[in-house]
């Protein structure tokens, strides 16, 4: 038996659900011109998929007077206070949870704490605010109030004895919220981008709440702007300046495509013999040796790879403040055009929160490890690359077309397992990761033995690359560039064959999808097609401390510049930095993040 303390605090619990569902409902009609281009179904799958982030809200917001509630005590001051601070709590959620629906309308996110932050004239604007949108407050000051009386009514603790074993199911209820936190049992707690999967930005706010986002986002750090420049307009015009961003071939409308990240490949496995099929792929297609994956995790890869955003900033753009901003990613663009997307990961589903990033920005569906159905479990990660590999190969040639799959391996991640059966039968090098690094080309080999002969195939842009880079042993790639270079080969009609030393990055590919089918789209200028005239830059942020600038010939940071061999890795004496492109370019996207609005 719980507590009347608990008993009551569960009542008061299970009763907030019924005000947040009336937040949703007043969140959709002040927003109507939105959300009247749904559908009914659609709208109904977010106010349902809307009550585990309430549930979530509700336990955040009221995780004081949780605790409070194994304090047994009936003493007047100690109720008095208990019941002012539940009160003032939730109070205070749904000023700013109503506050919110004007804010909304600015900020095109959910409320967080960087807005008052970089909001320097926020104090001398809150007058004029107040003024126009008086009314938001007053009504969740009324709420509270209500709410009050109601409380004092209907949630009234009676005075029953306690035996130890009350506490002991308190302890089953702090279980309970801390299932409730995290949004349910699965592998990963739900964060603000699990309300994105319907894979449209507006029903993802819709999804969640506004207590539930500032509370979430409250850990990560707030971001000033950057001010290289007079304006951000003047640094947009260095980079229009600076770049072309013109389409560079004459591609195939409604070419299908498979895009391959491979987990911890680096380029110098590829030089050094042990990727023999890649090898004699890229005999076959266009490979790129001077392409940079823009982080060094899973995580940062995917904005990278699918949306143009290199990551730049402490911490992966899909777990950072800005988590919720709308980003117009190649899958949504390829949706709209009538494209069937699909998204493989032998992982368990939730791995570093692949599926819903995925669906969030234009996948259909996501399979996992869960959906294989067989047992080829490396026990550690997922499905062995092999056996996966081959089960992709079916489910892609099920795919109605056109279409975009995005295949992701993981048996080169450490512990760089392999079945038994193939063992010793790869070079085991220097390294531990280089025998799983032959293991995984071997799957490719037969990955592509299956599909070449499928009607689809001759109608495929096929992308290879990595996510990062991981285990290195040569002076070429142990430095600051080095650290991040990773294969880039295309294969299919129209793209050509040969060797392109021109610099490219991950960022750079959805801009180069586009560009191969034909479509138009909005990217961020830091996706620049690789088929284009443009000599080519990649951005990074040199293990989270250092903001560079790759060049054919040079590696420049926001205050010096060193020349730069791409053969040898070495890195001659610094001068000063001379180009502006670096710092237009980061004013840019740091901005264009603060203000959820990366366009040009």
């Amino acid at each position: 038996m719980l507590t009347a303390h608990q008993i009551r605090l569960i009542k008061r619990l299970l009763f907030l659900l019924i005000p947040y569902s009336l937040l949703r409902v007043g969140f959709y009609f002040y927003h109507l011109n939105i959300y009247k281009h749904f559908t009914q179904e659609e709208i109904f799958e977010s106010f349902l998929l809307g009550v585990r982030f309430d549930i979530a809200a509700i336990l955040l917001v009221n995780a004081i007077p949780l605790l409070l509630s194994f304090f047994s005590t009936f003493n007047h001051k100690f109720l008095t206070f208990e019941r002012t601070l539940f009160i003032v709590l939730n109070t205070a959620a749904f000023i700013v949870a109503l506050d919110d629906y004007e804010l909304f309308l600015f900020l095109g996110k959910r409320l967080s704490f960087d807005f008052f932050v970089i909001s320097e004239d926020i104090l001398q604007q809150l007058p004029q605010i107040f003024l126009h949108y008086w009314y938001l407050p007053i009504v969740g000051i009324l709420f509270g109030v209500g709410f009050y009386f109601f409380d004092k009514k209907y949630f009234v603790l009676k005075n029953k004895k306690h035996t130890w074993f009350s506490y002991v199911n308190g302890v089953l209820l702090l279980g309970l919220a801390f299932i409730g936190i995290r949004g349910g049992l699965q592998h990963k707690s739900i964060n603000v981008q699990s309300a994105f999967i319907q894979g449209k930005n507006e029903l993802g706010h819709l999804v969640l709440n506004t207590p539930y986002h500032f509370l979430r986002t409250l850990k990560n750090k707030p971001m000033k702007p950057v001010t290289y420049f007079a304006s951000d307009d003047e640094a947009k015009n260095v980079i229009l300046n600076k770049r072309d961003l013109r389409d560079g071939i004459k591609g195939i409308p409604k070419a299908n495509i498979v895009l391959i990240i491979l987990e911890s490949f680096s380029l110098e496995y590829v030089e050094k013999g042990f990727t023999p099929f890649l090898k004699e792929l890229e005999l076959k297609a266009l490979s790129f040796t001077r392409h940079l994956a823009n982080g060094r995790r899973s995580v940062e890869a995917l904005p990278s790879l699918l949306c143009g955003l290199p990551s730049l900033l402490e911490e992966p753009i899909s777990k950072s403040i800005f988590q919720g901003n709308k980003f117009n990613c190649v899958p949504n663009i390829l949706k709209n055009a009538g494209y069937t997307n699909y998204f493989f990961h032998a992982g368990s589903r939730g791995t570093m929160g692949f599926e819903s990033y995925t669906l969030a920005n234009g996948f259909h569906r996501y399979f996992s490890r869960e959906d294989y159905g067989k047992n080829d479990y490396d026990g550690t990660w997922g499905i062995y690359d092999l056996p996966y590999l081959q089960y992709v190969a079916d489910e892609i040639s099920r795919m109605p077309e056109p279409f975009m799959a995005g295949v992701f391996t993981l048996s080169s991640h450490q512990p760089y397992g392999i079945p038994e059966e193939f063992k010793g039968k790869f070079p085991k090098g220097s390294l531990e990761i280089h025998e799983s690094i032959g293991y995984v080309d071997f799957a490719l080999r037969k990955f592509f033995d299956k599909v070449k002969n499928e009607p689809w195939f001759k109608n495929t842009l096929f992308i290879i690359t990595s996510d990062h880079t991981q285990k290195l042993e040569s002076v070429k790639f142990m430095n600051m560039v080095g650290r991040y270079r990773v294969p880039l080969i295309l294969y299919g009609p129209e793209v050509g064959v040969g060797e392109s030393t021109k610099v490219t990055q991950h960022s750079d590919i959805p801009r180069s999808i586009l560009d191969y089918v034909e479509l138009s789209g909005e990217l961020p200028a830091t996706s620049v097609s690789v088929f284009g005239e443009d000599e080519g830059v990649a951005l990074n942020f040199a293990d989270g401390s250092t903001h560079y600038m790759a060049t054919k010939n040079s590696v420049q940071t926001l205050d010096h510049e060193f020349l730069y061999d791409w053969e040898t890795g070495e890195m001659g004496k610094p001068v000063a930095a001379r180009s502006l492109l670096l710092k237009a370019y980061l004013q840019y996207f740091m901005n264009g993040l603060i203000n959820n609005n990366l366009s040009l």
